[in-house]
């Protein structure tokens, strides 16, 4: 009996040590195979009466800060069994990007702008499946089909949806870039950098104000900083 409580208090103990030596708290709840997600509403975990493991402190950035590169949010709580709830395949993202970008939109089977805030809610879901998504995004000609639709007249109009096409467009190459460090690379070698600099020049406000969101995403990273000079990102903050 002794030797059961003595391996449950060396269990506790380097459950304990390990919270201190973490520097997040998902960190924490990851190794002890607990949703990642508790440490938005918990500040611990309790073990049993009078014991219990402090998760560490961890501020959220500001989204005015830095715009779309906000961190994606970890898997639902209902879909945290993967078993049950598998993430998308490659091959499975691949074929649903592709199906969008290149059959969907040249039957006008819905409006681009629908189709790409289907695409965005992929790219923005959680920890996960996002980089999954943006890969298949990619390899389907994503990027191309973005510049594709920017140019495309009366795409800065609002149609029967909420938002412009253009709108979606800057959304998508924001949270790409700002979450994802394989796309941001990809996006910024296709020279998608400029359509963010055109959209903070828009004379529309949910053009410009997302295309804002699209640029500060940008440079919370080295290669953002690489093609956005300072005097560019005064100029276009301050429009």
């Amino acid at each position: 009996m002794s030797s059961m409580v003595n391996e449950e208090v060396e269990a506790v103990t380097a459950a304990k040590d390990m919270a201190k030596a973490a520097r997040k708290a998902e960190e924490v709840l990851s190794a002890l195979k607990m949703w990642e997600g508790w440490g938005r509403y918990h500040s611990a975990i309790a073990l049993g009466p009078d014991e219990e493991i402090v998760l560490p402190v961890q501020e959220e950035p500001d989204p005015d800060t830095v715009g779309f590169a906000y961190p994606l949010p970890p898997l639902e709580f209902s879909l945290r069994n993967s078993r049950k709830f598998p993430p998308p395949t490659e091959e499975a993202a691949l074929r649903e990007m592709f199906k969008l970008l290149h059959y969907v939109c040249k039957e006008r089977l819905c409006t681009k702008n629908y189709v790409l805030s289907v695409i965005y809610n992929w790219i923005n879901s959680n920890r996960r499946d996002s980089p999954i998504w943006q890969r298949g995004f990619l390899t389907a000609g994503g990027a191309e089909k973005l510049k594709e639709f920017w140019d495309e007249e009366g795409s800065d109009q609002e149609l029967d949806d909420e938002y412009s096409v253009k709108y979606w467009v800057l959304a998508i190459i924001g949270r790409m870039m700002g979450t994802s460090q394989e796309s941001r690379t990809h996006l910024v070698k296709e020279g998608l950098v400029s359509l963010i600099l055109e959209g903070t020049k828009s004379d529309q406000t949910e053009i410009r104000e997302c295309a804002v969101c699209a640029l500060k995403g940008l440079i919370q990273h080295p290669e953002g900083r690489e093609v956005v000079t300072y005097k560019t990102l005064i100029e276009c903050l301050a429009r």
